[in-house]
């Protein structure tokens, strides 16, 4: 499966780095852009960190990815959905399948 970020305006850690707006006057470094991703940022009792995806020895991140971590840390938006495995999707469709056979018989 394709990393999602791969599907964006891919950046390299120094160009995300860049376009990061200035705080106090200082711009972050791409070594912060690499602590963003691999050791993320405390938000109340989570930790959010910024997405990435390995090309080749490189790691990148994207424009999006960007945008999706600052907004997670102004608690604008709740982290994006995590894909089920095959055998969790199985599971939850055989949860649901049962509860609505179970409400199916209480209504008879």
């Amino acid at each position: 499966m394709r990393p999602q970020v791969l599907t964006e305006t891919v950046l390299t850690f120094a160009e995300a780095a860049a376009s990061c707006p200035a705080v106090s006057g200082k711009k972050p470094t791409r070594e912060t852009v690499l602590s963003w991703v691999e050791v993320g940022v405390r938000v109340n009792s989570d930790r959010v960190k910024l997405e990435s995806a390995r090309v080749g020895v490189r790691r990148v991140t994207s424009r999006e990815a960007l945008d999706r971590f600052f907004a997670a840390i102004a608690g604008e938006t709740v982290r994006p959905a995590v894909e089920l495995t095959p055998s969790e999707n199985r599971k939850d469709s055989d949860r649901k399948v049962s509860k609505l056979l179970t409400d199916f018989a209480n209504t008879r």
